[in-house]
C-alpha cells in the first residue's frame, strides 16, 4: 500500500497530551479506528467504518481494496479536520521510538603488540 500521500497530508497537533477524538490505524492489512466523541463516530460511519463489538471501536470492511481503504481514511481524516476534531492516523510504520536501543558494547581494547612487532616498529 502506498501511504506517501497520506503521510504528507496527516495533520498533527502542535503539542498536546490530549487523546485525539479519532484515531485510525493501518495494521497487517486492516484499518481500525477509535472514536471518543459522537461526532467522530458519525464521521467514521459516514466514510464506511463499521462498529465492532468493542465500545467506540470501528473497522473498514475486509473486502475493501487497498485503494478504497486508503481513500476512506483520507476522506474521514479530512472531514474530521474540517470539523475541528483532533485526529491521529497511525500508518503502521515503526518510528524511532518503536525501535529498541541496541545493547551497549564494551569498547574493544587494542591488543598489545607482540615483542616481535614492537621491535620491527623501532627500526
Amino acid at each position: 500500500m502506498d501511504l506517501v500521500d497520506l503521510a504528507w497530508t496527516t495533520r498533527y497537533p502542535l503539542t498536546t497530551d490530549a487523546e485525539p477524538e479519532a484515531t485510525m490505524r493501518f495494521h497487517d492489512g486492516t484499518v481500525t479506528a477509535t472514536a471518543i466523541t459522537d461526532r467522530a463516530r458519525d464521521v467514521l460511519i459516514q466514510h464506511g467504518f463499521t462498529p465492532t463489538k468493542a465500545t467506540r471501536e470501528y473497522t473498514l470492511p475486509a473486502e475493501l481494496g487497498e485503494s478504497d481503504a486508503l481513500g476512506a481514511v483520507v476522506c474521514a481524516e479530512s472531514h474530521l479536520y474540517t470539523l475541528g476534531a483532533s485526529v491521529r492516523v497511525g500508518l503502521g510504520i515503526p518510528t524511532l521510538q518503536d525501535i529498541p536501543p541496541a545493547p551497549s558494547r564494551r569498547p574493544a581494547t587494542p591488543a598489545t603488540p607482540s615483542p616481535d612487532q614492537a621491535h620491527r616498529r623501532s627500526r
